[in-house]
C-alpha cells in the first residue's frame, strides 16, 4: 500500500490504482487500502467510484477517521447533506488528539448548518474555535448559525470580526451582514452594506430586495415600490408568468384583469385593501386567492370574481370565467395605489365577516365569559425561515396582560399550541377560552375576531385579518419587524385600528408586554373599547 500511496503523491494515480488493487488481496487493513483507492479516484475526478470505495472502507474498518472525513466531503459534493453530517459526526471522535480534529469539527458544523441543525452547528463551530481561535471559516459559520437562530446581534458581531480580516469580502458575507444589521434595527449601516453590494454587483437582486424592504420599512414608498419586483428576481418568491399583457394601472373599462395571488396569507389580505380601487379602473376583475380566503373575500368584494387556487401555472382554474386581457400580481397593486402616506385610506374595514356568525359569537362569548372586555390572544408567528424566534415570545411573558381584572381572553393562536395553552392556564390561573373548531374555517375565524373587543398578537396573519375587519389590534413587535409593520411608527399605515407595542432593545419583550398591559388596564377603566368613548386608536 505504501508504494501505491507514493505513486499517488507523485501524481501517478493510474499507476497507484494498479498497485493498490494488487495489494488488496494480501493486506490486513483493507479499509485503509480502499481509502487510498478512493483518493486516486478523487485525483481523477471519479466521484462515484470514490464514494463506493469510501463506503466499503468505513464498513471494513469503522475506526478510520480519515475515511469518514473523506466520505463526508464526497457526500457534500453530491448534495447529500444529511448523510454527510452523519459521516462527519463519526469522524469527529476518531481525531481526538489529532490536528485534523478541528477540521473534522468544522466540516461537521458546516453540514449541520446545511441540514438546519443550527443549535448543534453553533456548538460545533464554537468547539472548533476553542481549538483554532483564528479559524475564519468557523467564525463565518458561527455567524450564519446565529443568523439562522434569529440571534442577529451575535451574527453581526461574528460577521464584523470576519470582515476585519478580509480585504475583499465575498458578496454572500456582505449580504448576510447587511441582513443581520437590518434585523438589529441598524438601518443606516444596513443600507450602506447593501448599497455597496449593488454598486459592485448591479445584478445582485438579493441586495436589491433587502434595500426594497428597508425603504418600505421606513415608509419611503416610491423608492421601495420601485424595487418591489426584486422579490421575484431575487428568488424570494417564485414568478408565475401568465400569457396576458401586464396591467400598468391605466383605466380599461371594457376589459378583464386577472390579479394573481402573491406572497403569504396575511399579504393577500393586506393587498386586498387595493381591490376596490382596482375594480374602479377595469370592467371585470378576477382574483386568484388562497382557498381559505375565498368565502371571506367574495363576501367583502361582491363586484369581483374570486377563484381559489393552489397557484398552478396552468390556466385550467380559469375555465368558465372568460379570457383575461391583463394580469398583475396582487403585490404590485400597492405600487400603483399606495405611493404616499395620504394614499393609505382611513378605512372602517374592507373585510366583511358573516353577520349571522358574528352575532352568534357575540352571544356565545357574552354567555360563556360574562361582562368585561373580550380579548383575542396570539403569541407565536412565522416559520423558521421567517424569523419565528424573533417574532414569537415565551407565553410566560404574557403574565402582566393575563393578570388584568375584568378581561376575558380568547385563544387565537394556531398550530401546535395546546401544551403552551395548558401551561398558561395552569400557571396563571387564567381560563383562556379556546374554540378549536374555529381554526378549521378562516371565515369562522373572521366572525370570532369581529366579535372581540381587542386582539393582542405578535406579528402574524391574524394582524391582517383583524386589521382588515377594523377590529382594534394591538401588536407586540420585535425591535426591527418585517417592513409591513414599519421601522418606527406606532401603527401600521395599512390598518387604522392597529397599535404597535415595539421592543426598544433587541430581544427584550418584557417592556412592550408591560406597556400593553398598562394600556389594557386603562381600557378596562374606560369600559368601552370604541374610539369615540375611550381612545384605543394608534398614538
Amino acid at each position: 500500500m505504501l508504494h501505491g500511496r507514493a505513486l499517488r503523491l507523485q501524481g501517478n494515480p493510474a499507476q497507484a490504482l494498479q498497485q493498490l488493487e494488487q495489494s488488496l488481496a494480501e493486506t490486513s487493513h483493507p479499509g485503509e487500502v480502499q481509502t487510498e483507492i478512493a483518493l486516486c479516484h478523487l485525483a481523477t475526478h471519479q466521484l462515484a467510484l470514490a464514494l463506493d470505495c469510501l463506503q466499503v472502507a468505513v464498513t471494513l474498518q469503522p475506526k478510520l477517521g480519515l475515511s469518514w472525513l473523506l466520505l463526508g466531503d464526497v457526500l457534500v459534493r453530491f448534495d447529500r447533506f444529511t448523510e454527510a453530517r452523519d459521516a462527519f459526526a463519526q469522524a469527529v471522535p476518531l481525531f481526538d488528539d489529532d490536528p485534523l480534529h478541528s477540521h473534522a469539527l468544522l466540516r461537521w458544523a458546516q453540514a449541520l448548518t446545511k441540514t438546519g441543525d443550527a443549535e448543534q452547528s453553533k456548538a460545533a463551530f464554537r468547539a472548533c474555535l476553542d481549538q483554532t481561535p483564528d479559524n475564519l471559516d468557523a467564525v463565518l459559520g458561527l455567524g450564519h448559525a446565529e443568523l439562522w437562530l434569529d440571534n442577529e446581534p451575535a451574527a453581526a458581531a461574528h460577521f464584523e470580526a470576519a470582515l476585519a480580516r478580509i480585504d475583499r469580502p465575498p458578496r454572500e458575507l456582505l449580504v448576510n451582514y447587511g441582513s443581520a444589521l437590518q434585523s438589529c434595527g441598524r438601518y443606516d449601516e444596513a443600507r450602506q452594506v447593501f448599497a455597496r453590494v449593488v454598486t459592485e454587483h448591479p445584478t445582485d437582486f438579493v441586495s436589491q430586495w433587502y434595500l426594497c424592504q428597508l425603504d418600505l420599512a421606513l415608509c419611503r414608498w416610491p423608492e421601495g415600490w420601485s424595487r418591489y419586483g426584486s422579490r421575484f428576481t431575487s428568488g424570494a418568491l417564485p414568478y408565475r408568468p401568465m400569457p396576458f399583457r401586464r396591467w400598468d394601472g391605466t383605466a380599461q373599462p371594457d376589459t378583464t384583469l386577472l390579479v394573481l395571488a402573491d406572497e403569504g396569507l396575511g399579504d393577500e389580505i393586506m393587498y386586498a385593501s387595493c381591490f376596490a380601487e382596482t375594480a374602479g379602473r377595469v370592467g371585470k376583475v378576477i382574483v386568484e386567492c388562497e382557498p381559505r380566503l375565498h368565502t371571506l373575500l367574495a363576501r367583502s368584494f361582491p363586484q369581483i370574481s374570486f377563484v381559489p387556487t393552489r397557484r398552478e401555472n396552468s390556466l385550467s382554474w380559469l375555465e368558465g370565467l372568460g379570457q383575461p386581457d391583463w394580469q398583475i400580481p396582487s403585490g404590485d397593486l400597492p405600487v400603483l395605489f399606495r405611493r404616499s402616506d395620504d394614499t393609505f385610506p382611513q378605512h372602517a374595514g374592507y373585510l366583511r365577516a358573516d353577520p349571522d356568525r358574528v352575532q352568534h359569537w357575540k352571544q356565545r362569548l357574552a354567555a360563556e365569559l360574562g361582562a368585561g372586555l373580550k380579548v383575542g390572544l396570539s403569541w407565536r408567528g412565522g416559520t423558521v425561515r421567517t424569523r419565528t424566534r424573533a417574532r414569537s415570545l415565551d407565553p410566560g411573558l404574557l403574565e402582566p396582560i393575563l393578570a388584568i381584572p375584568g378581561v376575558s381572553f380568547v385563544n387565537l393562536q394556531y398550530g401546535d399550541y395546546q401544551a403552551e395553552l395548558d401551561i398558561l392556564n395552569a400557571c396563571f390561573g387564567t381560563a383562556i377560552r379556546d374554540y378549536p373548531e374555529v381554526v378549521a374555517s378562516y371565515d369562522e375565524t373572521a366572525a370570532l375576531v369581529s366579535a372581540l373587543d381587542v386582539v393582542v398578537t405578535v406579528c402574524t396573519s391574524i394582524v391582517h385579518l383583524a386589521g382588515g375587519l377594523n377590529v382594534p389590534t394591538w401588536i407586540l413587535t420585535p425591535l426591527a419587524p418585517g417592513w409591513r409593520y414599519t421601522a418606527h411608527r406606532d401603527s401600521m399605515p395599512w390598518y387604522p385600528s392597529t397599535r404597535i407595542f415595539r421592543q426598544q432593545t433587541w430581544g427584550e419583550w418584557q417592556p412592550p408586554c408591560q406597556n400593553l398591559a398598562h394600556a389594557l388596564t386603562e381600557l378596562t377603566i374606560c369600559g368601552d373599547p370604541s374610539p369615540a368613548v375611550c381612545d384605543i386608536s394608534p398614538r
